[in-house]
């Protein structure tokens, strides 16, 4: 430490000068990369919005301790695999829902479901199904568990609605 003091006390007001300018240059650099970095991040959120619809999957379910309360699933990818396996993207650990049960996709903001030749059916409003497009309020049935498919609440309007 005592040797970078004596380095810095030899220095000319000029070498000074420059040192702090290259710091400020070296500053101002590194925030333009996380300021476009922030645009970056909302831009693609704002893309998946459009893309993803913003929508979401509820069902009933209990909290740890016991009480019911609603769960709310996002989907936030281009496709969603649903079971009751480990690796699913949303896990739904009742045996009457098959390890690989039903997949979910989205193109252009439109969400199709296809169930995977689960034994116990993927149901959409009471109807079995192969595979169909999803609207905003249809029921999903995998086995005994049922769900909503539903946008997500908008945190700017404040307040959840029902299931």
């Amino acid at each position: 430490m005592k040797e970078l003091f004596t380095y810095l006390s030899r220095l000319t007001i000029p070498d000074l000068v420059l040192c702090a300018a290259a710091v400020v240059i070296l500053d101002l650099f590194a925030f333009a990369v996380i300021l476009s970095a922030y645009k970056e991040s909302n831009l693609c959120k704002k893309r998946w919005e459009k893309v993803g619809a913003n929508m979401e999957l509820r069902m009933r379910g209990k909290n740890a301790e016991g009480n019911t309360e609603i769960l709310h699933f996002p989907l936030e990818a281009d496709e969603i695999l649903l079971g009751r396996h480990i690796s699913a993207d949303i896990r739904l650990p009742d045996e009457s829902v098959s390890r690989y049960h039903a997949l979910m996709t989205v193109t252009g903001g439109v969400w199709s479901i296809t169930d995977l030749g689960s034994k116990s059916g993927t149901f959409v409003n009471g109807n079995r199904i192969q595979q169909t497009s999803l609207q905003s309020g249809d029921v999903i049935q995998f086995g005994t568990m049922q769900m909503k498919f539903t946008k997500k609440p908008n945190p700017q309007r404040g307040g959840q609605r029902n299931v």
